[in-house]
């Protein structure tokens, strides 16, 4: 999948020097960083989690013999994000 490198600088930008914040009652911690990860709830983090694993699942369950069958089909992985689900299948209905 090609992602120009001007849309993955934008993304970038909006992640780099991220900050938060713990509140716990009326009180906040401490500003911390943000090292990695989606923004929870921001509505780019779903998609940006279902470009990422488009790549990764494939090649993580390639010789995967194990899952389960559902309706003739098997099932290797279930992929979630922010409350979606995608399933990742094999390409038979055999199995």
């Amino acid at each position: 999948m090609g992602i120009d490198w001007r849309d993955r600088r934008l993304i970038g930008n909006l992640y780099v020097g991220q900050k938060m914040q713990v509140r716990i009652d009326e009180e906040y911690s401490e500003p911390g960083k943000v090292g990695r990860g989606a923004r929870q709830g921001c509505p780019l983090s779903p998609l940006l989690f279902n470009i990422y694993i488009e790549e990764l699942v494939p090649e993580a369950v390639e010789d995967l013999e194990e899952g389960i069958k559902v309706g003739g089909r098997w099932i290797k992985a279930l992929k979630f994000a922010d409350g979606g689900e995608e399933s990742e299948r094999s390409t038979g209905n055999d199995g």
